[in-house]
């Protein structure tokens, strides 16, 4: 007896926005939320956990492979990490820090309003009341031009999500964010112990290559997603700055 084939769930898009970098579109495929930038899919819902393995694996690296930390960073005793996050997206890797005791403060710099705007409304899985947070602060703007701004020793940890990595742009002009002299500027500012994380769609050996050319030890995790019917391997990449541990 055969099987009568399951409705096809089609996609409805229910924002959209050009700005002067992309045309952005927020959509729902049934119970899944999509994200779009220039007609091409950046993130879903369909599995968040390798955007929340960047936030729970970059303060792991921090504290140190043994969990029991570089040092006591309050009188209480339990460390308190002050985080930069690289693109906002859906808001799940800024939901999983601000859910983590080891987190003081995060900031997140998103290059599109209109996705900031979609977080305040209540559009996006982040909840709406994150934004409220004490201990968040959201910047637009482009993490090219405001790292280099900001004051060395800043954050605990620098986490990198803002495209779908070197080997899969969407913003072409996100080349120069892979790039070791970019890296570098990242690396300068954290504090001793920090740790940079990036995250991609592939392993990327050159980015591998290009933390170590800026200076950095660096440790691939490969974490497996099963999508469509597909098995994919994402990757991210936890970089400490040499003589700066």
């Amino acid at each position: 007896m055969s099987t009568p084939d399951a409705p096809e769930v089609h996609r409805v898009v229910v924002a959209r926005v050009q700005d002067e970098r992309a045309e952005v579109a927020l959509a729902r495929r049934g119970a899944v939320t999509e994200l779009i930038v220039d007609g091409v899919f950046a993130m879903d819902t369909v599995d968040t956990g390798t955007e929340r393995a960047l936030a729970r694996l970059a303060l792991d690296c921090w504290q140190g492979d043994d969990g029991r930390g570089l040092e006591e960073r309050d009188a209480g005793g339990r460390p308190e990490a002050r985080v930069l996050v690289g693109g906002l997206g859906l808001g799940f890797t800024t939901a999983a820090l601000l859910a983590d005791p080891r987190v003081a403060t995060v900031h997140v710099v998103e290059l599109h309003a209109s996705i900031v705007e979609w977080a305040r409304a209540g559009m996006l899985p982040l909840p709406a009341a994150a934004l409220s947070d004490p201990r968040l602060t959201v910047t637009v703007g482009d993490v090219v031009d405001l790292l280099p701004r900001m004051r060395s020793g800043s954050f605990d940890a620098l986490l990198l999500d803002v495209d779908n990595g070197p080997g899969f742009l969407i913003h072409p002009p996100n080349a120069v964010v892979y790039e070791p002299q970019f890296l570098r500027t990242a690396l300068h500012l954290l504090a001793p112990g920090g740790v940079l994380a990036v995250w991609s769609a592939d392993r990327a050996p050159a980015l591998a290559d290009a933390l170590r050319t800026a200076g950095a030890d660096c440790r691939e995790v490969t974490l497996p997603v099963r999508r469509d019917g597909r098995d994919l391997e994402y990757a991210l990449y936890l970089a400490v700055a040499v003589g700066r541990r």
